[in-house]
């Protein structure tokens, strides 16, 4: 997803500060229009590799919650190959190396991996999953921990350490009225990028009633586990999460890392687009220096306080979703702002939470420059998207 220079006319930029995920059927309304195959686009466009040969390994969406069915359980999700439309067969990619990373000793560096690769063609592919586990290597470069088990695609399976897995198809989640985002920002169009600035003519979202979630047609793949909270940590933790492919520039056989997701805001939102892959090849302790730079730009871009900024690094920066073992339940942000669980759950409106934010006055109480138009976009969770039990996420379309 590109994004116009921050020292544009402020007007204009007025409403860009939304989460990463918003873009997640971008290329979907660019394909309707230039006849691009949806296969080929990604959700957000973090590199042009990604949004045009390896949609594969295009992150869209973390989730980490605690189990609504055992108190002692954590639920970590990824979601990740958007736009697949209902009917779609698209099949999973052997090459590519999925991981969950956690942190819990608070240095943003991995303390325990959960890998999955696929493995196969066609109708009989299964899935390795390897961990929880002390990683062999920290960092951008990883290598493959002791295989723990190997199950079948879109069935849920036990591994041996007790770990509930599912590897699949399942209906996309998240939630957005993105036809509404495009008049408010014309100016996602990854296709004719670098794009000029067109009048700014939409300066608000539709009301209740009338706005429409752009992504309820659509399915995504996604892994999902559930597991014990001790096999990640016993207190506050970091969860991130990254695609890796082989290279022959790393001639040991070991995976290098092409992306990384966490926070659903930041890169896609506050940052150039040059400056995606660079951010994507990085890990979280270079988050301060990097995304904090462009936050601080953005909001004095569009007018508001530095308290704004302030806010949003306070929370979102590492970018990872911080969650406390120790708490029974909480809320989006919530290990940093209220004392509880944290984390993020699937029917969470993370677009309206930063939003809020960002435009409103919401956890800082300032009014100066607020937008009140642009601090919801009118679009809720639909319950008809997701199951009550494991794993949690609604069937496929």
């Amino acid at each position: 997803m590109a994004f116009f220079s921050i020292k544009r006319s402020r007007y204009w930029t007025k409403a860009t500060c939304f989460f990463r995920s918003i873009a997640v059927v971008a290329i979907l309304l660019t394909a309707l229009i230039y006849a691009t195959p949806p296969a080929k686009a990604s959700d957000h466009q973090d590199t042009t590799f990604l949004a045009t040969k390896l949609t594969a390994a295009d992150l869209t969406d973390l989730f980490v919650f605690e189990s609504p069915t055992n108190p002692k359980n954590v639920v970590l999700v990824m979601d990740f190959d958007p736009l697949i439309v209902s009917g779609e067969n698209r099949p999973f990619d052997p090459d590519v190396l999925y991981q969950f990373k956690i942190d819990n000793t608070g240095d943003s560096v991995e303390d325990v991996v959960l890998q999955f690769k696929v493995n196969g063609q066609g109708s009989q592919q299964t899935v390795t999953v390897r961990g929880p586990s002390r990683p062999m290597i920290v960092g951008t470069e990883s290598a493959l921990v002791p295989a723990a088990w190997t199950g079948r695609l879109n069935q849920v399976f036990t591994t041996n350490n007790g770990i509930k897995v599912f590897v699949g198809s399942r209906k996309d989640p998240f939630f957005f009225d993105l036809e509404q985002f495009f008049k408010i920002i014309p100016d996602r169009n990854y296709i004719v990028q670098p794009n000029p600035s067109p009048p700014f003519t939409v300066l608000t979202f539709r009301p209740p009633g009338q706005a429409q979630d752009t992504l309820a047609p659509f399915n995504i793949h996604s892994i999902i586990v559930e597991l014990p909270r001790q096999l990640l940590g016993n207190g506050k933790i970091g969860a991130w999460m990254t695609t890796s492919v082989r290279t022959p520039r790393l001639r040991n056989g070991n995976f290098a890392q092409i992306e990384r997701l966490a926070v659903p805001a930041l890169n896609e939102l506050f940052m150039d687009f040059r400056a995606h892959n660079n951010s994507n090849l990085q890990t979280p302790t270079r988050d301060a220096n990097n995304q904090s730079q462009f936050i601080r730009a953005f909001v004095n871009a569009i007018g508001r306080p530095v308290g704004i900024a302030d806010a949003v690094i306070s929370v979102a920066i590492p970018d990872v979703i911080q969650a406390d073992l120790s708490k029974p339940t909480g809320t989006y942000f919530g290990t940093q702002l209220g004392n509880n669980f944290g984390g993020r759950r699937p029917k969470d409106d993370v677009i309206d939470v930063t939003a809020s934010v960002v435009f409103g006055d919401a956890v800082t109480g300032i009014t100066t420059g607020q937008i009140p138009a642009l601090t919801s976009d009118n679009v809720g969770a639909d319950n008809a998207n997701f199951l009550p039990t494991f794993p949690y996420l609604g069937n496929p379309l």
